[in-house]
């Protein structure tokens, strides 16, 4: 760890009480001046750290940005060692780790970015992704689970989410099957699962699973094309010291509380009370995003079973379970 992430723990976690350069440098085991330059780089970053004389450093105020060290601090007081890293920019964190799949990495690992030029979701689409606004995240991990198996950490991924975010928020978040979240009325979190799988042994050789989660709606607004659509978790009038930093760890500690049991599948009661379609009106559409067939178009969603397929009824009365594709659903 560099000398400013661990000046920055150290006020972080006394907030009030003031250090001299000396103490910190004689706790950090470093030079004074090391200290110092730390103080100064913290500042320009925008903490607000204050200077007194014959009384030293203390932390008033932290922004809103992204801590690796933090991160993993939070997360090894509630027992999970994993490397987090965090960048500024990268084009999709998905893609980011699957280059270091590609050049031989082969422990798990969590990445973060304060922003991507080329966020992704399902089918090709993208995910906005300004900076500062969000949680842009992704986990590359090496479960000893079947590719079917691996599908599921898709839903375990949106339970955790939806848990994290109604704690920080006090507000219900709802699920739209497979891998949306939403909140009143608007979607808020997407997730993006990717894989590979060795056809001899059957089993997966890793799995990145990434999401993205609006917690602001950006200065400028939404784009004309998602501003109908899109939603974000807090209002832009919230104070936002180190909130999607808190955000991260509570999602990671959630994630990995059922994480250590997979592939079992503890979470999925949580995953269907939370689902907004079941009951309703669907409109099945195919990838391309024209209707499945004219008899096939619409439906009534029934359940979700505990492969996370969604089991429908036609018109026609016909019932079917979907194991994939996209649903609109129309209300009554």
């Amino acid at each position: 760890m560099v000398v400013k992430d661990e000046v920055l723990l150290l006020l972080e976690n006394h907030r009030g009480d003031f250090f001299s350069g000396q103490e910190i440098a004689d706790l950090l085991s470093v030079t004074r001046a090391s200290v110092w330059k730390a103080v100064k780089s913290l500042q320009k970053d925008g903490y607000g750290i204050e200077a007194i004389n014959n009384k030293g450093y203390t932390l008033k105020k932290a922004p809103d940005m992204l801590s690796a060290a933090f991160i993993a601090q939070k997360l090894s007081e509630n027992g999970i060692l994993t490397e987090i890293q965090v960048e500024k920019m990268v084009d999709s964190t998905n893609n980011v780790l699957k280059h270091y799949v590609a050049e031989g990495r082969k422990q798990d690992m969590v990445l973060l970015s304060e922003e991507q030029s080329a966020g992704r979701g399902r089918r090709g689409r993208s995910f906005y992704s300004p900076e500062g606004t969000g949680i842009y995240l992704s986990l590359l991990l090496h479960p000893d689970a079947t590719p079917d198996q691996g599908a599921m950490l898709t839903t375990l991924t949106a339970v955790a989410a939806a848990q994290a975010i109604e704690k920080a928020a006090g507000e219900a978040v709802q699920i739209k099957w497979v891998n949306d979240l939403w909140m009143r009325g608007k979607k808020i979190s997407g997730i993006l699962t990717e894989g590979s799988a060795s056809l001899e042994e059957g089993k997966l050789e890793y799995v990145i699973v990434g999401i993205g989660i609006n917690l602001y709606e950006p200065s400028e607004g939404f784009p004309k094309e998602l501003k109908d659509v899109a939603g974000s978790v807090f209002t832009n009038d919230l104070p936002r010291e180190n909130l999607r930093n808190r955000l991260a760890v509570e999602f990671l500690i959630n994630f990995m509380k059922y994480y250590r049991t997979f592939p079992a599948r503890d979470y999925l009661e949580e995953y269907r009370k939370r689902s907004f379609v079941i009951g309703k009106k669907v409109r099945i559409l195919v990838p391309e995003g024209t209707p499945l067939s004219p008899e096939r178009e619409f439906a009534r969603a029934l359940s979700i079973d505990d492969e996370c397929h969604l089991e429908v009824r036609y018109e026609d009365g016909v019932t079917e379970k979907l194991s994939s594709g996209e649903i609109s659903v129309r209300v009554e």
